[in-house]
């Protein structure tokens, strides 16, 4: 397959093989506040070994590709979620294509290393049942205010 200039364009799965990364675009508002659609730019790298919690795992669902955060990491497996969404998924380590390792925020540079980012990371873990139960209480004013 080839681009409008005739270079060849690679699947994600053929970057990260034959380039040892995936540089592309985000899609979707999953990973909000940090990514957001149109603004930002993802560095994926082949994973090296088992992941970690935080780390911001790549792999496919279906004919989709998916990046979510690591929430916890078991023996066949990870739990695995969304900055922005409120349900887990359980993911193999055959499904898991790459690790996020850096992003672009617009012309700014963020590593996944750097301590402000896992400052973020964390922050956004230990946070979520406080988030989750505020979600859950505007979805019942929601319901009763439509009535």
């Amino acid at each position: 397959m080839t681009d409008e200039s005739g270079a060849k364009k690679l699947s994600v799965e053929e970057a990260l093989k034959e380039e040892g990364k995936y540089v592309g675009p985000t899609v979707g508002v999953s990973m909000l506040p940090m990514l957001k659609e149109g603004r930002d730019s993802i560095v994926v790298r082949p994973a090296e070994g088992r992941l970690s919690p935080l780390d911001v795992a790549l792999y496919r669902r279906g004919e989709s590709y998916v990046l979510h955060r690591v929430v916890a990491v078991r023996k066949d497996g990870y739990i695995i979620r969304g900055d922005n969404c409120y349900s887990d998924e359980w993911v193999t380590d055959g499904q898991i294509l790459g690790v996020l390792t850096e992003f672009f925020r617009g012309k700014q540079h963020v590593s996944c290393t750097e301590k402000r980012y896992l400052r973020y990371a964390k922050r956004r873990i230990r946070n979520y049942p406080v988030r989750r139960f505020f979600r859950r209480i505007r979805s019942k004013i929601g319901r009763i205010l439509r009535g």
